[in-house]
């Protein structure tokens, strides 16, 4: 079965089930100088183990998911550098169930813009993320510790469940 969803600008309200947004808050910054404004501790990424960083450099293709991954005990960060990227994510049905596949009846598909940033709750599925147009580079931060069900870097991609794939699209006021 194939599943389409529309992509959606990313929000604090449509995101919180599958994690926080990072982004410059509609407040007065916490501290400023001449020539910058800071707001202190917008977003908080819980970790016990030194954080490990990755960079990945996402290439032009076909809206497509057909597998995802998860990490059931780290939160994940994830900073797009230079261009729009889409990130999709599917609930987590079961965080101590360690042969879930991801449901991909609950896939949201995300804009993410440069400068912004999400962190991605213990469980939540996900997959690479795709650039919203061209090529696109993306940093993201986890704890450098194997996760409760295994090492992700042995092959940690699970196949949604009945085969199924996730196909997504802009709306059309929000082409590329």
């Amino acid at each position: 079965m194939e599943y389409k969803v529309k992509i959606e600008d990313l929000t604090e309200e449509a995101f919180a089930p599958y994690g926080k947004v990072v982004d410059v808050p509609a407040i007065d910054p916490s501290k400023s100088g001449d020539g910058w404004d800071c707001w202190s501790y917008v977003q908080m990424l819980d970790v016990w183990e030194p954080i490990g960083f990755g960079l990945v450099i996402t290439k032009r293709r076909e809206f497509v998911v057909t597998a995802m991954e998860r990490h059931v005990s780290r939160e994940e960060l994830l900073l797009t550098f230079d261009r729009e990227i889409v990130q999709p994510v599917a609930l987590c049905m079961d965080i101590d169930d360690p042969d879930e596949s991801p449901d991909p009846s609950t896939v949201k598909c995300f804009r993410i813009k440069p400068g912004q940033a999400i962190v991605i709750h213990r469980g939540v599925w996900h997959s690479p993320a795709y650039p919203a147009s061209d090529d696109a580079r993306y940093l993201f931060g986890i704890e450098k510790k194997k996760d409760k069900f295994g090492d992700e870097m042995i092959n940690p991609w699970v196949d949604f469940v009945n085969g199924s794939t996730v196909r997504f699209e802009y709306a059309s006021r929000h082409r590329s």
